[in-house]
């Protein structure tokens, strides 16, 4: 009966043995893959926060660029409005003469 005990119980705590054994490794599997996820995560936000900063610049000096447009094309506009005051005012003017 030991021998039978022995025959049984040899072969099936080598099996239990070895789902521990794999079932350890597994889980340390996971814990790697849990530190290398957060260290992905952590490097994309990184890179997105940086992306998102260089977008920012870029934005502040194109509003910069198209305001100093926009102040010229006003004072273009201006002086345009002037002008046709002044030829205006000579049109008149000569319109009176005759």
């Amino acid at each position: 009966m030991n021998k039978l005990y022995i025959a049984v119980g040899l072969p099936t705590l080598a099996v239990l043995t070895s789902l521990v054994i794999s079932l350890v490794q597994i889980a340390g599997l996971r814990e790697d893959m849990r530190a290398q996820n957060g260290a992905l995560r952590e490097d994309m936000r990184a890179q997105v926060g940086g992306l998102r900063e260089d977008m920012r610049a870029q934005n502040g000096a194109l509003r910069e660029d198209v305001r100093t447009q926009v102040g010229g094309l006003r004072e273009d506009i201006r002086e345009m409005r002037s002008d046709i005051k002044l030829l205006t005012g000579i049109v008149y003017e000569l319109m009176g003469q005759k």
